[in-house]
């Protein structure tokens, strides 16, 4: 029986480490080391402001000036990055963390604001988690 309990031990261990290896190999792709890619990402570009407009108040009195009105500030969009493969969204910024969704390549994410050399913060679909930057195609 304890035979039998180590082996299985001995499995379900080496099926991680395979896994773990399997990603970080993906991780380096096919040039053996990890990609900056700072210098890639586009500057996020103003957007333009709206002007304000006079509004006659219905019952001025012909010696009231009018008032402008100024518009709220607009928000920044949120910057967002694009999937370039399939990839898991996993709970930290390790491969050794739970994989929180899976996501093809294609998809849009919101990024969030951590961000170091190798993982990024995102969030997708409600859900919040961190993906490996060599999966990523910074949009913003």
């Amino acid at each position: 029986m304890r035979r039998i309990v180590f082996t299985v031990i001995g499995i379900l261990s080496l099926s991680l480490v395979a896994a773990g290896l399997t990603e970080a190999t993906l991780a380096l792709g096919h040039r053996g080391h990890l990609h900056d890619d700072r210098h890639a990402r586009p500057g996020a570009t103003p957007k333009p402001s709206v002007t304000p407009t006079l509004t006659p108040t219905p019952n001025a009195s012909p010696t009231s000036t009018p008032v402008p009105t100024t518009a709220p500030a607009p928000t920044p969009a949120a910057r967002t990055a694009v999937t370039n493969g399939f990839v898991r969204m996993r709970a930290g910024a390790s491969t050794s963390t739970a994989i929180v969704v899976e996501l093809n390549g294609g998809t849009v994410v919101t990024l969030g604001t951590y961000s170091d050399s190798q993982w990024q913060q995102v969030q997708y679909n409600g859900l919040n988690g961190y993906i490996f930057k060599s999966y990523l195609n910074f949009t913003q």
